[in-house]
């Protein structure tokens, strides 16, 4: 049985991630993912401006679009475009998006076994790993194996995890297609109940889904027919597949650790409750549990209890300012569209949100002080 000091499971954002500190730190560490390398992932693939900030290397050959500038719409109709001074977000595939991130662990160390599905997990001393080719011990575990934690359920880390479903298509995009599309990135926040559908636009196809951000309310195959069907310029292009896959919603304060076994990314259910987006969490929570680890192995006395209240206080509170703002979205829809159409200044909070440049609970402070003003203004308007 082959030993490591740290096993992560996932191959992901957050495991590549943890991986790449790791091994950057001398760390001996072996990364196992279920799936033949490069896989698709159902994601919408944009990173903002914080999280590429999150990446010490260089990803640029793998970047497909750093749009400036967006549409608001409703229910297929355009109300109006948001446009920022730099860019709004950086948009990835996350095949290849994936594979750089892992690529980049590699080169530091770090031991990489796709296609390699773990089995059973035993929480001895050392930690025990059977996968369907072999077995492994650890001195720490890592779970960054996404929202069917295979880690957090064997240890009952996460036992009441919030998810909603997410429906995704690629459409072809010839080349000498709608400009717009290629060039700006969507979101319509009509096109579904207590939710929202985007378009971002890739090299050579456009990534089109539709996301709830209530758990109790599923989406389903209809509501992205429904939004593709809405715009026409969407109507017109081959779709090249359509897929589903649930995504976490964060902003329940959990145990994300127990005894030397970390849950990181989807596994720790650190996702956006508003937007969904996961990409920027699974990566600060991949780079803190390497912190941690490297830490607790140059200093036994030192247990993992610290992670668990690091993502609380710099992740998952986050994500409670961000139901609120979920909440008040959807709630009022169409005041707040009117809000954001007439205002300047909600339009760069907005930008600076989907960017990373301010938090949700920033955002929150600045709207509390500024709707008041706004709601008397529509009100009153003649």
């Amino acid at each position: 049985m082959k030993h490591f000091q740290v096993i992560i499971v996932g191959g992901g954002p957050a495991g590549s991630m943890a991986g790449y500190h790791l091994a950057n730190a001398g760390v001996e560490v072996l990364i196992l993912d279920k799936s033949v390398w490069p896989r698709r992932k159902v994601c919408g693939g944009g990173l903002t401006h914080r999280a590429l900030l999150e990446i010490p290397f260089d990803i640029s050959s793998t970047l497909h679009a750093a749009v400036e500038w967006g549409t608001i719409a409703s229910g297929g109709r355009e109300l109006f475009d948001i446009q920022g001074s730099h860019p709004i977000s950086y948009l990835v595939d996350r095949p290849s998006f994936d594979a750089e991130l892992v690529n980049h662990a590699i080169k530091k160390g770090a031991v990489f076994h796709p296609a390699e599905r773990v089995i059973a997990l035993k929480n001895k001393d050392p930690i025990e790993i059977h996968t369907i080719k072999s077995a492994y011990s650890c001195d720490y575990l890592i779970g960054a194996d996404g929202v069917h934690s295979l880690v957090a359920k064997s240890f009952d880390l996460i036992p009441d995890r919030k998810t909603s479903l997410v429906y995704e298509a690629r459409l072809n995009l010839p080349k000498l297609a709608n400009k717009k599309l290629a060039d700006s990135i969507t979101f319509d926040f009509g096109t579904i109940f207590w939710g929202y559908g985007w378009i971002f636009p890739k090299r050579d196809h456009l990534n089109v889904g539709v996301c709830r951000s209530w758990p109790m309310e599923k989406v389903g195959k209809k509501h992205l027919m429904r939004f593709i069907n809405q715009h026409q310029a969407l109507r017109e292009l081959p779709i090249i597949d359509i897929r589903a896959f649930p995504v976490p919603l964060g902003g329940k304060t959990n145990q994300l650790h127990k005894d030397h076994i970390i849950v990181a990314g989807d596994a720790a259910n650190l996702a956006d409750p508003w937007l969904g987006e996961g990409l920027d969490y699974a990566m600060v929570s991949g780079r803190i549990a390497a912190e941690m680890i490297v830490k607790s192995i140059r200093e036994p006395s030192i247990d993992l209890s610290d992670y668990s209240k690091r993502i609380s206080q710099t992740l998952v509170m986050q994500f409670k300012y961000a139901r609120r703002f979920s909440i008040l979205v959807n709630a009022l829809p169409f005041i707040n569209t009117a809000v954001l159409k007439s205002s300047q200044t909600v339009q760069k909070m907005v930008i600076d949100l989907l960017r990373g440049d301010k938090s949700y609970q920033e955002i929150w402070q600045e709207l509390k002080t500024l709707f008041p003003l706004f709601f008397h203004k529509i009100l009153n308007r003649k």
